[in-house]
């Protein structure tokens, strides 16, 4: 493994303090702007996910291990399936931290960790300091041409954005800006590989245990990224054994090693996900496919020129070493379009082998093109700069809506004021009947159970929409709310802005709805019904 020096570190250190800086500044605008009257929500791009981690946080700051979806109606026990917000929400308990600091403090922690692993596996393949600074950039800022097309040919109603904007799993700075779960199996993913590739002729007994532990972390936040953890590997032993005619043994017992070992937890999930309505309801929801090939292209825009570029060169020189990223990238091509429905998740971290095949490409065609130092410098900071609009404009963006206190991204304190009177003086078993959106935010806020709330993890959430719709309509029956009272188990009846919008239905002249809560546009019902106790 190629030596990265003290001086090296101390670069890396800074750029990528600097880059989780940046990717804070909106964060910080958003809760600077907040008045008494608005509350920044905490969320910047994706406001459902962050909602449901949140959820998940406060099943564990209850003290809970197993994990229950609570934007279903559908009572069902917990299980033991991806516990990292739930042990999140522990730690959060144990400091006397609030959720949302808590969600940031991690974020930025983990995000920050998973860019120097960056820097340290990028470093395993270049062996040029300014190369693999290239590289680290590319892989780590570089987005794609989401903002040309935007003013070429602005995305239709209905249509497909630029993925740069909104493909969390696809771009490394998209990840640093919003999940630090996602920073965590990230990180988690090249800690396995820096230890299987650590020596040419495979990894040592400790570090095939240690990169085993690594992939059952990995596999408690992410089981499907133990699919490349644990293939990518074997697939680039298996080639170079076939090219050199000597196979790697040792590195493919390892891999083989894993596999044994992350089954118990493997079998686990599949067992939830086939044997509990619930989390069958919540997986056959969960579908993630591959936007159109032309997204893509646009989306790693010069990236992937220069990727083509830095695969040219490296095989030209013939190290077999290279073949490493690129079979990388061309795994994540074919998981990302077969049959299944969790296309787009295997682009996880993906960004960094088109990172350092298009920094070996930039900097050939520098070297190539300048005979000047200095230009060559310019050249490449350029580029950099270029790829990095699309980043710079969502960050730019985000940091002024926020600043200026955009509806989006903030919450009027009537309705913060209701959901917090359901946390002081309501159980989080007792469901709450609100819309889809104030239904999002009351297991986030409060960590209660509610009959709407999330496209994925409210079971059947198409039908359920529809019939709350029904439910506030003016002109549905008594007969019929009562019914899907009953059916859903609510205790509670939120009632504020968005609920109004979806029908002229008045709460105060339902004999089985008592208020007891009201605050400007927001009230509370107790639902009150015959035999139930």
């Amino acid at each position: 493994m190629k030596r990265v020096t003290r001086q090296e570190w101390a670069w890396a250190v800074t750029v990528a303090g600097l880059i989780v800086i940046t990717s804070t500044l909106p964060y910080l605008a958003g809760y600077l702007a907040q008045t008494p009257e608005a509350r920044f929500c905490g969320a910047l791009l994706d406001r459902a996910d962050y909602h449901c981690y949140l959820a998940r946080m406060w099943q564990g700051y209850r003290g809970e291990w197993r994990f229950r979806l609570l934007f279903t109606p559908e009572k069902h026990e917990g299980v033991y399936f991806q516990p990292f917000y739930i042990a999140l929400g522990h730690l959060a308990r144990l400091l006397g931290l609030g959720l949302p600091p808590a969600y940031q403090i991690v974020r930025v922690t983990f995000g920050f960790l998973m860019l120097l692993a960056v820097y340290r596996l990028i470093a395993c393949f270049i062996a040029s300091v300014q190369a693999r600074r290239v590289a680290f950039l590319l892989a780590t800022t570089a987005s794609g041409l989401g903002w040309l097309t935007e003013i070429i040919a602005p995305t239709p109603p209905g249509g497909v954005s630029p993925i740069d904007f909104w493909l969390l799993d696809g771009f490394t700075y998209l990840v640093l800006l919003t999940s630090p779960h996602f920073c965590a199996a990230i990180g988690l993913l090249l800690v396995i590989f820096l230890l299987l590739l650590r020596r040419p002729e495979g990894p040592s007994p400790r570090e095939g245990a240690l990169a085993a532990l690594a992939s059952l972390l990995l596999g408690l936040i992410h089981p499907y990224t133990l699919l490349p953890a644990d293939l990518l590997p074997a697939l680039y032993w298996a080639v170079e054994g076939l090219r050199t005619r000597r196979m790697c043994w040792r590195g493919l017992a390892t891999v083989a090693a894993m596999g044994v070992v992350q089954m118990p937890l493997l079998a686990y999930d599949l067992w939830v996900f086939h044997t509990r309505p619930v989390f069958a309801g919540w997986s056959a929801q969960n579908v993630t496919l591959s936007p159109p090939l032309r997204t893509y292209l646009w989306g790693y825009g010069g990236l992937l020129v220069l990727a083509v570029v830095g695969t040219v060169v490296w095989t030209r020189q013939g190290d077999k070493e290279k073949a490493f990223p690129l079979l990388w990238a061309g795994l994540v091509a074919v998981l990302t379009h077969l049959p299944w429905n969790l296309q787009r998740r295997f682009l996880e971290g993906v960004q960094v082998p088109l990172g350092l095949l298009a920094g070996a490409g930039l900097v050939r065609i520098a070297d190539c093109g300048l005979r000047n130092a200095r230009h060559r410098w310019l050249m490449q900071a350029a580029v950099i700069a270029l790829m990095a609009v699309s980043n710079l404009y969502l960050t730019t963006g985000l940091t002024l809506a926020a600043a200026t206190r955009a509806p989006a991204l903030f919450c009027p304190a009537d309705l913060l004021a209701g959901v917090d009177w359901l946390g002081e003086n309501t159980s989080w078993e007792e469901t709450v009947l609100a819309g889809p959106e104030t239904g999002s935010l009351i297991p986030a806020r409060i960590g209660h159970r509610v009959v709407i709330g999330h496209g994925m993890e409210t079971v059947d959430y198409e039908s359920k929409r529809a019939a709350v719709a029904r439910f506030f309509a003016a002109d549905t029956p008594d007969v019929e709310r009562l019914a899907l009272l009953e059916e859903w188990g609510v205790a509670y009846v939120f009632h504020g802005p968005e609920e109004r919008a979806l029908g002229e239905f008045d709460p105060d002249v339902a004999p089985w709805l008592v208020l007891v809560f009201r605050v400007g546009k927001v009230a509370v019902y107790q639902v009150r019904l015959e035999g139930r106790s």
